[in-house]
């Protein structure tokens, strides 16, 4: 009689192909890590989005001031999955393998700004006239987040980014309409632990500070 050994082992062989990694997130990739982080990004569905969910934090709107709606970390793997979905036409698994080659093992946190009501594109100003001083307005500077400030610690230690930059977000049906901005930190993967939890604290001008704290010990 054949062994039942044989079609178990083969089961959970099976589960450990298509199954996404329960580790905490390693460096360097293997290039077949690689190769799933493609063919996952290429797959562009709900699946995908049920992978990120973890990865993304929308947080609840504030009484008052900025709106820090969405903050994002994002490992190795994952960046190579968001490159991938961002890349749908003529980006191939060599492609992918060469993008994680050429730029390394970074960690990204995205931090996404929205206006509100009482913190929008136009800044009231008072303006001086022969007849007193009265109400004025200004545009908001496009460059407005880098008055933030944003930081990420792991036990209470700064861990220092490789870069901040960002981008202002500007309504659809107008390019002068600013919205808010998208602020990008970028990492050295092997400055965070991926066995400690991350906080990312966002202060703005307007003396808030938000605090989001990511498990990395959960995430691939």
């Amino acid at each position: 009689m054949p062994s039942p050994a044989r079609p178990i082992l083969s089961f959970f062989l099976a589960v450990a192909l298509i199954a996404p990694s329960s580790f905490a997130f390693d460096i360097p990739l293997s290039d077949q890590a690689v190769r799933e982080a493609y063919f996952l990004g290429q797959r562009n569905d709900e699946r995908v989005a049920e992978f990120f969910e973890k990865y993304n934090h929308r947080l609840p709107a504030p009484e008052s001031g900025p709106f820090i709606s969405i903050v994002t970390f994002l490992t190795p793997f994952a960046n190579t999955v968001e490159l991938s979905r961002q890349h749908s036409l003529g980006y191939s698994a060599q492609d992918a393998l060469h993008e994680y080659k050429k730029h390394g093992d970074i960690v990204r946190v995205i931090i996404t700004i929205e206006f509100t009501a009482n913190y929008g594109a136009i800044i009231e100003k008072p303006v001086r006239s022969s007849s007193g001083t009265t109400k004025g307005y200004q545009l908001r500077s496009s460059n407005f987040w880098r008055d933030f400030s944003y930081r990420v610690f792991q036990r209470n230690e700064l861990i220092e980014p490789l870069d901040i930059s960002g981008q202002a977000t500007y309504a659809a049906h107008g390019a002068s309409d600013l919205t808010g901005a998208i602020v990008t930190l970028t990492f050295d993967a092997a400055k965070i632990s991926s066995a400690e939890d991350a906080d990312v604290v966002v202060d703005t001008v307007a003396d808030q500070q938000i605090v989001t704290t990511f498990d990395l010990a959960t995430l691939r």
